[in-house]
C-alpha cells in the first residue's frame, strides 16, 4: 500500500467510494443525509479541482488492486472563542473501499494526513463521522483521537 497525493486519474474511484457512503448515510438519517440528485457530478468536479490544488490535502491509498481509500483535509476557521494553538484541519471526506480496511488503509491515511498537516503548520485535526457509522466509529475510537462533539437533528 502506498499513501500519496491524489491525481486527476484517482477521482473516479474516490467518487465511487463517497457515493457508496452517501447511500449508507442516507439510511441513517434520510433528511440530514439525503443525497442530492447530482452529488456524483458535483463531487467529480470538486475532487478534480482538489487533485490539482497544491494547497489541498487529498490523499489516496493505492494497492495492487487500485485505489482502496482516500482522505481530504480542509482548513477550517477556529471559532473566535476558542484558541487551539494554531490552524485546524477538518477531515470530512474519508472513505475506504470496504469497512474491513479501516485498521490498515484508514490508519495509514490518517497517519499520512497527520504528518503532512503537522508539516504544514496545523496544530489540530478534526475527523467527522456519522454516529451510526459503526465501522468508522470503532476505528476512530482505536486511534489517538478524542470524541469532542455530536450533532442532533430533527425535521421541522
Amino acid at each position: 500500500m502506498v499513501i500519496r497525493s491524489a491525481d486527476p486519474g484517482d477521482v473516479e474511484a474516490c467518487v465511487g467510494m463517497i457515493e457508496m457512503r452517501r447511500r449508507l448515510y442516507e439510511t441513517f438519517e434520510p433528511r440530514f443525509w439525503r443525497k442530492a440528485d447530482h452529488s456524483a457530478a458535483m463531487s467529480t468536479a470538486f475532487f478534480g479541482h482538489l487533485a490539482t490544488d497544491a494547497g489541498a490535502l487529498f490523499l489516496v491509498s493505492e494497492s495492487e488492486a487500485g485505489i482502496d481509500g482516500f482522505l481530504i483535509a480542509m482548513s477550517i476557521q477556529n471559532p473566535p472563542v476558542y484558541a487551539p494553538g494554531g490552524p485546524t484541519a477538518q477531515i470530512d471526506d474519508f472513505c475506504v473501499a470496504d469497512p474491513a480496511l479501516f485498521p490498515t488503509v484508514g490508519a495509514a491515511l490518517l497517519d499520512g494526513a497527520r504528518a503532512r498537516l503537522k508539516a504544514r503548520g496545523f496544530t489540530q485535526m478534526v475527523v467527522v463521522c456519522a454516529a451510526r457509522d459503526t465501522a468508522r466509529t470503532a476505528f476512530l475510537e482505536s486511534q489517538p483521537l478524542s470524541l469532542t462533539t455530536t450533532w442532533w437533528t430533527t425535521s421541522l
